[in-house]
């Protein structure tokens, strides 16, 4: 089945069909296995049990039948959110001796019968409350997260500030991929490094590593590998700002990434989607999920997604097919494995362009927002392609072992035309067309994690320890065959570009082959807690790094040449970090923290030519705050503060000349940079009232070059203001939701030189791009309480901007303009 669906030409209609047929027998299936009712949103107050079971079930649809007497005397919880029918009938009974049946329409309550849970519902009911999981909570927080250690931890138990995009996020706003993720989420910059790949910077450095199910770090700030996952796949995002040796070894101190899967449900079900939008977005899903074997010790989930859509960009176009599948076992009462796998893959016309030109002095040309400087020739194809693993063993009630092995594998192979050049306004002349080159590359990635972690007993208290060892390895190649016709000659006329066709390219004259880095270390974290009120943490990573890079290219004769090589390799580093927590009272924390991390600059070399690799950037952050968790855990709130240094980054050594090769080995520098970060972060996420979902996040941030005496990051803003709402209407409107995000910065500054072909300056310039805010809304309708309608209009005043400010020759993109987007789904 997914292989044809992976071939099949989609149309609108044929989505629709497609997932009909693939969820009616799944659903006829299911109910065979007696499988539970949808979803429903549940806004209950505490009350007596009779009356909240009177509420339930008219809520729920269904004839409710029992004795009174049976519920004389006992009280219900609250019960809010999104929840399915059995969860919050099991959190209505909870304690109460008493068990519900719902069959037929009909939900019947009576005696529970004195009879263990299966192993199944013991699984995911504790999953539910301890790991963090989002899925049919409806909250925009989360309990807990892993993103700080191996051990699940509240956001007060990390002294660093910690953002989550939840499930509910993701579907209330259609954010379909990890870059909308993090767009969305507080602190967090991102910009474009073409059409489709994207970087993510916080506090004014780039975030380098991303973890997947809290494992080992994947490598995404390389070129070729870009984040790109699908969030059909996933349960929700969590980013910690701040610098990240202990967890994710190598990279610049802005944070870390961690994004959790989905995974299997005790119970079946079967959701299917469907969306419609501007641009010809055609967007379909459909998630089942259930037991499948040994009374539910073993359960599995598929996700099946297609996306068939054009740009606001011409030409563009992108049609992409993509599965995922988990299974999960319970071995033992104590031991659960996990499996699966996800395919992911691409096809784009208009490969390159997206960008535009601004005029040579820096200033905005204001060309249309769908300018085009592509070719429809010029094609790509990816293939995304992820297996994964893990084993986690209870030792005893207190000790728990993991394994996590993650190998991830993506393959490129495209034509690429795009214009470059900075606009001489008296003229017209300057950009030309660039690329008509065949590239191949690919990257795998392979990173293992195994930790034990666990609590134990020092002088009458309680203490936690994480041990553990984990290791990456990244293997790429990026080859390179050109045009007979030289890039870079012919003009384009950026107001009506046309056509440009060069001659074929030929073979392979240019690569970087081999390129890679491994990363070999060990971390240990130990939670003290002194006193009831005072936590302390103390950890470290010990660390070992090494990079291979060759880039050689074919001279006339045929024959290659070794124009670079840059072998490089870090011996064993130590990175301590460490905190103080000191719970103000029940709801509030204050904390203190120190954490470091290692930059290697293995392609920046110091004199005399050809150099060798300089030592590693050193980064540090200290942070302090206040978090607190209110309404019952529902709401976090953070106010922070922090200071984060860089030192010996590479500064231009003045006395030899320059040799600058894009993405090889450069002479030469000077260890001598050091560049500041500070300023504070305010952040609310979760429920404000019953109904009332809310995340919102400020954060000021300055950033200063001390070497050179003046700003150092353009990209991050100084001002950042994210928020996201939804509101439940109350009462007989209850069936509707109504919702708003904004992002909301101030100013764009860039100082930077042209340069001509020899990297010789030509003209310095600056320009800036004023503040701006794009806000966005929500409206759904619940059909019923299986269907769901919900209508989402992005950019709703249509704001022109640009999502990333480059340079005077490229690099600059404008945010897309307004747009819609319907969506139709269902659970069964």
């Amino acid at each position: 089945m997914p292989s044809l669906l992976f071939r099949a030409r989609h149309t609108p209609l044929a989505h629709a069909a497609l997932l009909l047929v693939l969820a009616l027998p799944l659903q006829g299936a299911l109910a065979q296995t007696g499988a539970p009712a949808p979803t429903q949103r549940f806004d209950m107050a505490a009350q007596p049990l009779a009356a909240a079971l009177d509420q339930f079930a008219r809520q729920a649809g269904l004839q409710l039948v029992f004795a009174p007497e049976l519920a004389a005397g006992r009280q219900a919880p609250a019960l809010h959110g999104q929840l399915p029918l059995r969860e919050a009938l099991d959190s209505l009974l909870k304690n109460s001796g008493l068990h519900g049946r719902m069959q037929d329409g009909t939900l019947t309550v009576e005696t529970a019968p004195t009879r263990e849970s299966t192993l199944a519902e013991v699984r995911v009911q504790a999953r539910r409350a301890v790991d963090g999981t989002t899925e049919d909570t409806g909250s925009y927080t989360s309990r807990v997260t892993s993103i700080a250690s191996k051990s699940d931890l509240a956001f007060r138990e990390i002294p660093q500030s910690v953002s989550v995009v939840t499930r509910a996020q993701l579907d209330d706003r259609r954010l379909t991929e990890v870059r909308d993720a993090l767009a969305a989420t507080p602190g967090i910059t991102t910009t474009l490094t073409n059409a489709e790949a994207a970087n993510f910077f916080s506090r004014g450095f780039q975030i380098d590593s991303m973890q997947v199910d809290g494992g080992a770090p994947l490598n995404i700030s390389n070129f070729t590998y870009s984040a790109a996952q699908n969030m059909d796949f996933y349960d929700r995002v969590e980013v910690m700002r701040g610098a990240s040796g202990l967890l994710g070894g190598v990279g610049d101190p802005g944070g870390i990434i961690n994004i959790v899967r989905k995974k299997p449900l005790a119970e079946p079900r079967v959701t299917v989607q469907q969306s419609l939008g501007s641009w010809n977005n055609y967007r379909s899903m459909l998630d089942v999920t259930g037991p499948l074997a040994l009374e539910g010790r073993v359960r599995g989930r598929a996700v099946l997604s297609y996306t068939d859509s054009d740009s606001f960009i011409d030409i563009k176009h992108q049609r992409s097919p993509q599965f995922y599948g988990i299974i999960e076992a319970d071995l033992s009462p104590d031991t659960l494995l996990t499996a699966g796998l996800s395919r992911a893959n691409i096809r784009r016309r208009g490969e390159g362009g997206g960008d535009v030109p601004r005029y040579n002095d820096g200033s905005d040309i204001g060309l249309p927002r769908n300018t085009s400087l592509t070719q429809p020739w010029s094609t790509g194809f990816t293939q995304n392609s992820e297996l994964f693993a893990a084993l986690e063993h209870r030792l005893n009630p207190n000790w728990r072992a993991k394994l996590n092995v993650t190998r991830t594998s993506s393959d490129y192979d495209g034509t690429t035309a795009f214009g470059y050049g900075a606009l001489d306004r008296e003229t017209g002349t300057g950009v030309t067309w660039n690329g008509g080159g065949h590239y191949l590359y690919k990257n795998t990635q392979t990173v293992v994690d195994a930790s034990l972690s666990g609590n134990f007993s020092l002088l009458g208290r309680t203490h936690e320890l994480v041990l553990g060892v984990d290791r990456q390895s990244v293997e790429s190649f990026w080859n390179v065959g050109y045009s007979s016709d030289p890039s870079g000659v012919v003009p384009i006329d950026v107001f009506n570009p046309g056509s440009w066709q060069p001659a074929a390219a030929g073979p392979v004259s240019r690569r970087y082959n081999p390129w890679g880095q491994k990363q070999l270390g060990g971390y240990g974290v130990l939670r003290l807690h002194p006193t009831d009120r005072l936590h302390v943490i103390l950890g470290g990573r010990y660390a070992k790094y090494k990079f291979n890079q060759v880039y050689e290219s074919m001279d006339a004769a045929g024959n290659w040449e070794l124009a670079s090589g840059s072998r490089f390799s870090e011996p064993g580093k130590f990175s301590p970090y460490g905190g103080v927590i000191y719970d103000l009272n029940s709801q509030w924390s204050a904390y203190l923290s120190y954490a470091s991390i290692l930059k290697p600059q293995a392609l920046s070399k110091s004199g005399p030519p050809p150099g060798d690799s300089l030592a590693p950037v050193k980064g540090k952050s200290y942070e302090a705050g206040l978090k607190g968790e209110l309404m019952e855990g529902k709401l976090n709130a953070t106010f922070s503060v922090f200071h984060v240094a860089r030192t010996g980054t590479a500064v231009l050594d003045t006395r030899y000349p320059s040799n600058h090769e894009e993405w090889s080995g450069n002479c030469c520098y000077l260890p001598q940079g050091r560049v500041t970060s500070r300023g504070f972060d305010v952040e609310v996420g979760g429920e404000l009232r019953p109904g009332w979902q809310a995340s919102a996040g400020y954060t000021y941030v300055s950033t200063r070059d001390e070497t050179e005496g003046a700003p150092f990051s353009s990209i991050t803003p100084r001002h950042l203001l994210k928020l996201s709402t939804a509101y439940t209407l109350p009462g007989e409107l209850s069936a509707w939701r109504v919702g708003t995000s904004a992002h909301i910065q101030s100013k764009h500054y860039v100082k930077d030189t042209l340069y001509d072909a020899d990297w010789n300056p030509v003209r310095s310039y600056d320009f800036s791009q004023g503040g701006y805010a794009v806000w966005n809304a929500m409206l759904q309708y619940k059909v019923d309480p299986r269907w769901t309608l919900t209508l989402n209009i992005n950019n709703l005043f249509d704001k022109t901007y640009y999502q990333s400010v480059g340079y005077a020759s490229g690099s600059n993109y404008y945010g897309s303009p307004r747009s819609a987007m319907l969506t139709l789904r269902g659970t069964f």
